[in-house]
């Protein structure tokens, strides 16, 4: 009888302890099976964030080059148009970070000529990121750059980006002369950077290079 018991008691205890290692790899399962997934849902956050920044930047970019290529075009003149006291099509001074042109839109008329200006300029905030801004207006003749790169009659400077969400940190812009037999141009080249404001660590750049094709 004491040897039944005695049986009983270490059937009783080995299934008590096949319960608890069940048990433990059960809790470490799921353990491991919440660790892939906290960290598949932290890397699917961080591809988000690089996506918003890369696409963000990267279409700006492109619009950018776009429309540069249209920088000096006339259509009704020979020569290439330039910005009012400018000494090319593209003008990039008075620092490598302000990039301005102008082209004609109509033949005549009060909305004749399209200026163009894109400056970066510091955070109004602590909270805000620093500006890529672009000023566009249009005029019977074409401005100064001054009168191109600020906000009132004609047009307005808002910023490419949500200042909340990212930072432009760098847009510097480099311009070398291409000269041909008759006629001179520019090669240009763009370079932007940028970071999250809530998280600089996601950082992106580019750099796109053009040759101006309203040559002077």
């Amino acid at each position: 009888m004491a040897i039944r018991v005695a049986n009983r008691s270490l059937q009783v205890g080995g299934s008590l302890i096949e319960l608890l290692v069940s048990s433990l790899i059960g809790v470490m399962a799921i353990g491991l099976v919440g660790t892939i997934y906290l960290t598949g849902q932290k890397l699917a956050v961080e591809r988000t964030k690089v996506l918003l920044l890369t696409q963000n930047i990267s279409s700006v970019v492109q619009q950018i080059k776009e429309d540069v290529q249209r920088a000096g075009f006339d259509g009704v003149d020979s020569s290439s148009l330039l910005l009012s006291g400018a000494l090319s099509s593209i003008h990039l001074y008075p620092s490598s970070d302000l990039l301005g042109y102008t082209y004609r839109v109509a033949s005549s008329g009060s909305h004749a000529f399209r200026s163009v200006v894109y400056k970066r300029e510091a955070a109004l905030t602590s909270t805000q990121g620093d500006m890529l801004k672009v000023c566009e207006k249009h005029s019977p003749l074409p401005l100064t750059v001054s009168a191109a790169s600020l906000s009132g009659s004609g047009g307005y400077c808002f910023n490419l980006f949500d200042p909340k969400q990212i930072s432009i940190s760098r847009f510097e812009v480099e311009s070398k002369p291409v000269s041909g037999n008759s006629a001179s141009s520019q090669w240009v080249s763009l370079f932007v950077a940028g970071h999250l404001v809530l998280d600089p660590s996601v950082e992106y750049q580019t750099r796109i290079e053009l040759l101006q094709r309203n040559w002077q």
